[in-house]
């Protein structure tokens, strides 16, 4: 059975590739603030611009992305191509999105293995503070659109509410925003189905049917009459309880629905699909993860050469990092630093620093660690970073790939849209989590230690600048990015060019 079949008004594969290629682009060049900026300029991008997706569809490609292994904002960015152009637009979507910042990472890793690792220029911290401060702008106004959206009512906002509490209290705890996202879901669909499944069971409990006739219970005061009725048509009444606890959901479902997207409405949107995998094409592809993740983890301690060793721990990595690129970081410095010795503790921090500055993905970090750790030449260099780099990005994608046309296929069941409102709240509430965590650790100070952005008055007030031009003036923000990396600049030299 196909994914999807080929829509009204299809385009061809052509034109489908130039159009990633015209909107994917700009974006590998301006994705500044990390992930939960990549997230906010994907929105602006593909649900308010070109109205590619739904609130809906975005916030539940989000939700799952979160819920799965590896960067959230790059399964993201392949996930809404794969969707838009298929296949092969998908893969060429993911590349543009990632392949520059890896080829920069790499590089410089490859120029600090031959020249050895300096601090980092006092200027780069200007303009990293900058960016941050515009990161979290858009990180907040993403979050107020799709709030707007999706919380609802009452149970929305609460978990949206209860989920940000507990990233903000709990943030070092990996398995946190999987269990969280699977507990909104819970709630959700407890909450549209679980009094009529109360209601069905204590139904059942009310009279014990046994092979020879009925017992009925000794409180029960029922006719005798109409026990027998009930006995006889006992199956016709079943199956009209349960016709009428479906059609009771879906009407429930459905009034929810109707306030959530009264505004904007799937069918106004252009939304072309072009799955061209089934099914059961997804299920192979989520054997073949956990086929590479028993692989990987063996080959990572029998130690055959050091490209495979390479190769089979960023996948281990990328296989079971749980909150993407803020996570990451950590693990890797106990993989490459701690336990192998592949990197010095300089040589990591210092790519640390220029990851935080450059654009796109924070798992391109694998490139320069990579590069590192097999620096016995140029080609084994080269080698090296495109293993790592490879490495981590491919089991979150296949994994992702796999999941997509099952969610194709099952978002429209009454069941699933019940636990997907739940988990479209745990996403907006990790929007504004981000906020709160972004602000905190906002400022990068020369010593390598950071301060939060309210002791800071210029950059809070960039912040609110940014705020201002995006969601006021309406300026594009790509342009207030740039602008953000003049502005450190220009506070770099106003404080009179400090070096230290």
């Amino acid at each position: 059975m196909q994914a999807a079949t080929r829509p009204r008004g299809a385009i061809s594969l052509s034109e489908r590739i130039r159009e990633v290629v015209v909107n994917y682009l700009p974006l590998s060049y301006i994705t500044f603030g990390g992930p939960q900026a990549h997230i906010a300029l994907l929105l602006n991008l593909f649900v308010v611009k070109r109205r590619w997706l739904s609130e809906e569809m975005f916030a539940e490609l989000y939700a799952i992305s979160n819920a799965l292994p590896g960067p959230a904002s790059t399964q993201l960015a392949f996930t809404v191509a794969l969707i838009r152009g298929g296949v092969v637009p998908g893969i060429l979507a993911f590349l543009i999105w990632s392949i520059p910042g890896g080829i920069v990472m790499g590089s410089l890793g490859y120029g600090v293995g031959q020249l050895g690792a300096a601090s980092i220029p006092v200027w780069v911290l200007y303009v990293e503070r900058s960016l941050a401060s515009i990161g979290i702008a858009l990180v907040a106004l993403a979050a107020k659109q799709l709030s707007s959206k999706l919380l609802t009512d009452k149970t929305t906002s609460t978990l949206a509410a209860i989920a940000a509490a507990l990233v903000i209290n709990f943030s070092f705890v990996q398995w946190l925003i999987p269990a969280v996202m699977i507990c909104g879901g819970a709630a959700t669909y407890l909450k549209t189905f679980g009094v009529d499944h109360y209601k069905r069971f204590q139904g059942k409990k009310s009279k014990i049917h046994v092979e020879n006739g009925s017992i009925l219970p000794p409180l029960a005061t029922v006719n005798e009459n109409e026990a027998l009725v009930h006995e006889e048509n006992g199956s016709e009444s079943g199956n009209r309880d349960s016709i009428h606890l479906l059609a009771t959901s879906a009407t429930d479902i459905a009034n929810t629905e109707e306030a959530t997207t009264r505004n904007s409405p799937e069918e106004n949107r252009d939304l072309r699909i072009y799955f061209s995998y089934s099914m059961a094409t997804g299920a192979v592809l989520i054997a073949v993860f956990f086929l590479l993740l028993i692989s990987t983890a063996v080959i990572r301690y029998q130690n055959v050469t050091q490209a495979l060793n390479i190769f089979s721990t960023f996948y281990f990595v990328g296989a079971i990092i749980f909150g993407g690129g803020p996570v990451v970081v950590p693990l890797l410095y106990s993989y490459v630093v701690s336990s192998t010795s592949w990197l010095t503790p300089t040589e990591f921090l210092m790519g640390f620093a220029i990851i935080n500055i450059m654009p796109g993905p924070n798992f391109n970090f694998a490139a320069f660690c990579g590069a590192l750790a097999y620096r016995t030449n140029g080609w084994t260099t080269f080698v090296g970073a495109l293993l790592a780099w490879i490495g981590i990005f491919l089991p979150g994608l296949i994994l992702k790939a796999g999941i997509l046309p099952i969610w194709r296929h099952h978002r429209d069941l009454p069941a699933l849209r019940a636990i997907f409102r739940g988990l479209n709240s745990v996403a907006v509430g990790l929007l504004f989590a981000a906020v709160y965590l972004l602000w905190m650790k906002a400022v990068a100070l020369p010593d390598g230690g950071v301060d939060n952005l309210g002791n800071w008055p210029g950059w809070t007030a960039t912040m609110v600048a940014a705020v201002l031009a995006v969601d006021v003036w309406k300026i594009e923000p790509y342009w207030v990015v740039l602008a953000g990396a003049a502005i450190g600049g220009i506070m770099w030299v106003a404080d009179g060019r400090p070096t230290l």
